[in-house]
């Protein structure tokens, strides 16, 4: 014969030392005891199909009785039968009785929490630059009074600078977002991007259409390009696949020398000279570049130049990468310096690096005089 164990009736005098598991108290009212001891009440409901939870607060000796528990169980049973989620409603008056806290002193103390996890000093300058004067317009608003009008403000003020009205944007966003998870303000974030502010905001022009003179292939078309090169063993091509895969500029390509190579560990060390800002530079050499390099050094022919031109005591000319890029593609506009823009678009349209990560790939130097400092 086989036994059927059945939980016991939770009272008001077992509910304060009943074993670990769950309860039913009736009314959809749970009393949940953890295998630590601690004890708490939960109201479970079904809502537009989904099943909820909602806490009514501890157990323990110094909280909430069972008899509390129930009248909060029964007056969450006559909103949900007025059509009134209980949960939503509970939320709603917190934050009516406590009070709408101001977007700037709410935006400052997430800036402090969220900086721990950033690991550049330009990157937290930036930050803090944002919030503390980029935002400064939305400081003296309530997190629930802040709309979408109220964030294209913002946003219109740096909307010239692509790359800091984005950063702005995500930031407001997430700021938001924090508030909301802190129940400070309605769910719908003003700041969402798809819903809220692509469909008003004025189109940007692509980055690489107003930096610089210098044509980039689309990064679209690139895996087909280096497919094409992979197939190619001159020394041209391959120079054009270094170039591409370091994110070097082409006089740094041309000028490589086997001194600078650390083909055990993948490096590659420019030092200073013939970097275009003068500052020390290291490159981590991917494993395509690694390979063709070690197998190049096996059989070179200048124990100088990775790259000789016809002259053994010279490299390559700044013009072979450029002549060589034309024909394979058979677009005269491209240039070679053109594949960083490349990979800045792809970065910027396909990833959601930090942007100073981004520009320290291609060694620029990013930010203001204050950014720059750090």
């Amino acid at each position: 014969m086989q036994l059927l164990t059945q939980k016991p009736e939770i009272t008001t005098k077992n509910y304060l030392s009943i074993g670990p598991g769950e309860y039913p108290c009736g009314n959809n009212l749970y009393l949940i005891v953890s295998p630590a001891g601690g004890r708490r009440w939960a109201f479970r409901y079904q809502r537009n199909g989904l099943v909820k939870k909602m806490g009514f607060g501890s157990a323990k000796e110094t909280g909430l009785k069972l008899s509390e528990a129930k009248d909060k169980a029964i007056d969450a049973l006559r909103l949900l039968a007025k059509g009134i989620d209980p949960r939503e409603h509970r939320d709603e008056e917190r934050r009516r009785t406590q009070g709408s806290r101001q977007f700037g002193e709410f935006a400052e103390e997430w800036r402090q929490t969220y900086e721990t996890g950033m690991r550049h000093k330009a990157a937290r300058a930036k930050l803090k630059r944002i919030v503390q004067i980029i935002c400064k317009p939305l400081h003296r608003h309530g997190l629930d009074q802040i709309e979408t009008a109220h964030v294209v403000d913002v946003l219109m003020t740096v909307w010239h600078q692509r790359e800091t009205s984005r950063s702005t944007r995500q930031i407001i966003k997430k700021i938001l977002d924090a508030a909301i998870a802190h129940n400070l303000r309605p769910k719908d974030n003003p700041a969402d991007w798809a819903s809220r502010l692509q469909p008003i905001m004025p189109k940007q022009r692509r980055r690489g259409t107003t930096r610089g003179g210098h044509k980039a292939m689309d990064y679209k078309d690139l895996p087909a390009f280096m497919h094409k090169l992979a197939a190619i063993s001159t020394q041209s091509a391959q120079a054009l696949v270094v170039t591409i895969l370091t994110l070097a500029r082409t006089a740094e390509v041309q000028n490589m020398r086997w001194a600078q190579l650390d083909l055990d560990n993948g490096l590659w060390d420019l030092g200073s000279v013939g970097t275009k800002s003068e500052r020390p530079k290291r490159t981590p050499l991917p494993r395509q570049v690694l390979a063709y390099l070690r197998e190049a050094y096996e059989s070179r022919v200048s124990d100088e130049f990775v790259f000789p031109g016809r002259s053994l005591k010279r490299p390559i000319s700044n013009m072979t990468m450029l002549k060589y890029l034309k024909e394979l593609t058979g677009d005269e506009s491209l240039t070679v310096h053109g594949f960083r823009t490349t990979f800045r678009t792809w970065a910027q349209e396909e990833t959601h690096f930090e942007e100073e990560i981004v520009e320290h790939c291609l060694h620029h130097i990013t930010g203001d005089d204050a950014e720059k400092a750090y």
